[in-house]
């Protein structure tokens, strides 16, 4: 009896290690599906390497409306891109470093099948492509393909607007790389402030039969510039109209190129060099890209506006 006792013990012992290895192994099991469900779900890049051959998949693929970038596989001489959408066929490439400096014309491409192919020595070391869409009016840059940072801009040309870019700048562009931008548009605004305030008013010649009228808007976002002259005939004035949400000074002798100055044969540079000091090319950029620009140039010792015969002054 006592040794039936014992044997029943024993057995109920066995069954308990059993079922508690059963457990810890479906325990185990759990886990390891949760974390290929998470990994999933988090959808990050991932970068697999195979001998001499590397390739990067992407967690965020869509460039620009329906055209999608799915993975870069490189191998020595070798880099393919694979992506969905887009009608390439004779699109311009360019090929970019890591910095985004760009690596020359040595290489060829094709596209075919939703693969971009690019046969180069260097095609290792390229991180960014910039692909011209001519027919859309649009360019795609793509940066970080050799990394799990990929990030895309597009740039868009608009007619009535010019270029303009889309998409998300902060993941493209490094931190330095936005410092810098911020620093280039302060001065630029800098620039087209002390421009517009120097022209603002009304500008006569001596005669009284032409002159410029520059009127700067109320929230001092652009200029209204017109460059006016008498018609004896009509008895009115006549007139060019700009629109100048920006504006550019070029000085010494490059500001008499800026205004289309013909210099001949005979022309003595280091005579005009010296006299060209003073002077001040200033551009007025039309808001609209298909009309000319307005280009004045401006005496700082005089404070005059002067061209080939007329002399200006303000009023």
């Amino acid at each position: 009896m006592g040794q039936q006792l014992i044997g029943e013990k024993t057995e109920l012992a066995i069954r308990r290690k059993k079922c508690a290895g059963c457990a810890e192994g479906r325990n185990m099991k759990r886990t390891l599906l949760a974390m290929s469900i998470l990994l999933g779900l988090l959808g990050f890049s991932a970068c697999g390497e195979a001998g001499s051959r590397t390739v990067y998949q992407y967690r965020k693929t869509e460039v620009f409306q329906n055209f999608y970038v799915k993975k870069a596989v490189y191998t020595p001489g070798e880099l393919k891109l694979y992506y969905r959408g887009g009608a390439f066929k004779d699109n311009t490439v360019r090929c970019y470093g890591a910095d985004f400096e760009d690596l020359g014309d040595a290489f060829a491409y094709t596209f075919q099948n939703g693969v971009l192919t690019i046969q180069a020595d260097f095609a290792e070391q390229i991180s960014g492509l910039m692909i011209d869409d001519p027919d859309q009016s649009v360019r795609y840059r793509l940066r970080y393909l050799d990394s799990s940072q990929f990030a895309s801009l597009t740039d868009i040309f608009w007619y009535d607007a010019g270029w303009s870019e889309t998409g998300d700048a902060k993941t493209y562009y490094s931190a330095e790389e936005l410092q810098a931008e911020a620093d280039r548009r302060a001065a630029i605004r800098q620039e087209k402030q002390e421009t517009f305030a120097l022209l603002e008013g009304t500008w006569v010649c001596e005669d009284g039969l032409s002159k410029y009228e520059f009127t700067v808007n109320e929230d001092k976002s652009g200029m209204e510039c017109s460059q006016m002259w008498w018609n004896e005939g009509e008895q009115s004035w006549e007139s060019q109209y700009v629109f100048a949400k920006s504006a550019f000074q070029t000085k010494g002798f490059d500001a008499l190129l800026a205004v289309g100055f013909d210099f001949d044969a005979g022309s003595d540079y280091d005579e005009i060099a010296e006299k060209t000091e003073k002077l001040i090319a200033i551009t007025l950029v039309n808001s609209d890209p298909a009309a000319a620009d307005m280009c004045v140039l401006y005496d700082s010792e005089e404070n005059v506006i002067t061209d080939t015969d007329t002399i200006y002054h303000k009023q």
